[in-house]
């Protein structure tokens, strides 16, 4: 990778964790919250994940490459100069802007009325994103 694209993924890696882009664990409005509900919390963001990917995964590779000109050019960087990763970040940052998703409090609410509803598609994640806090515990 030249010194060009580990500057331009690193640019698109900072700009990839601000808040407001999507479902995130650790930050926005109920970051109050995330402490007292770490396994909804964790259940929340492989849901998330869950149908983000089922989304990526449907797409041709035509379009995919097409989603990562359009958010390179939004973003003013050139797809021709990232690596892959970069690439990855961009079109998931384009589909996580598109993509339908419940904040986390409706989300909770229908997950607590209906558990088997989701259950089925998450994919195990919230599983290691709460070893952690497991851990800590003793």
């Amino acid at each position: 990778m030249s010194s060009e694209e580990r500057s331009a993924d690193s640019e698109l890696s900072a700009g990839s964790e601000t808040a407001g882009e999507g479902p995130d664990v650790a930050s926005g409005p109920e970051s109050e919250q995330a402490d007292s509900d770490p396994v909804l919390r964790a259940k929340y963001a492989d849901f998330c994940s869950a149908q983000l990917t089922e989304v990526f995964l449907s797409l041709s590779d035509e379009r995919i490459y097409e989603i990562v000109q359009e958010e390179a050019r939004a973003q003013d960087v050139t797809a021709a100069a990232i690596g892959f990763r970069a690439m990855v970040r961009l079109a998931t940052k384009r589909l996580r802007e598109s993509v339908p998703l419940p904040d986390f409090e409706t989300w909770k609410r229908d997950y607590e009325a209906d558990p088997e509803r989701y259950d089925r598609y998450l994919l195990g994640l919230w599983r290691q994103l709460t070893v952690g806090d497991a851990d800590d515990d003793g």
